[in-house]
């Protein structure tokens, strides 16, 4: 039977590289990275271990769990990794504190004019939007979810822990634990203040996505 999907490439240690998904099965893991959590601190401080590494487009870079258990899991699976043998992990952001990240990044001076640019906005319109429904960001609580029949996302690490997430994938992987570098980060901007009332707003909407970020390590 013919693979999902074929590699571009296989490197002289053997290990299969795809054009397009960050993956160590034989480490016994896959890192699945989530938008505006440090996932491009993770590339740039393990990607070079990677067996399997996407990096664009965004839509692929940054699958979810179902995704990632419906696209890549077979082809992992044809190169001999079934699904049970290896875990997921990820890191997931604080719902508000990710939200008021994407503020941030989409009010970047190169990308005015675009229909989601945010530096004519104010948070608190900006946080009017995503409950409304007219913008959407996307959901950890989603993200994590993984098909009925397949395995969980065993380890779930909150951003502010993305040290820890990086020396556990270091220890898996049997490297010394290289330094995290801030990279892609959103700007600051001079109303970075919170209203209370708008955080109360956006963590009831993000209930499910709260949830998950309490129970992260």
């Amino acid at each position: 039977m013919a693979p999902p999907c074929q590699p571009t490439r296989r490197t002289t240690q053997g290990r299969v590289s795809l054009r397009d998904v960050l993956a160590m099965p034989s480490a016994g893991f896959c890192f699945l990275a989530m938008t505006k959590t440090g996932s491009t601190a993770v590339e740039s401080a393990l990607g070079r271990y990677a067996e399997i590494a996407v990096r664009r487009p965004p839509r692929l870079k940054h699958m979810s769990a179902r995704t990632f258990d419906s696209v890549w899991a077979p082809v992992l699976e044809h190169y001999g990794h079934p699904r049970e043998s290896y875990e997921l992990t990820c890191v997931v952001r604080e719902p508000v504190a990710w939200a008021h990240s994407w503020f941030r990044y989409r009010a970047r001076p190169e990308v005015a004019g675009r229909p989601n640019y945010t530096g004519d906005l104010t948070f608190a319109q900006f946080a009017e939007r995503i409950v409304a429904g007219d913008v959407d960001l996307g959901s950890s609580a989603r993200f994590v979810r993984t098909r009925p029949d397949r395995p969980d996302v065993t380890h779930v690490w909150r951003y502010e822990n993305l040290g820890d997430a990086v020396a556990w994938m270091a220890g898996r992987l049997g490297v010394d634990v290289p330094e995290v570098a801030r990279v892609n980060a959103s700007p600051d901007r001079p109303d970075d203040g919170i209203d209370p009332a708008v955080r109360r707003m956006l963590e009831r909407h993000f209930a499910a996505d709260l949830a998950v970020y309490e129970a992260a390590r």
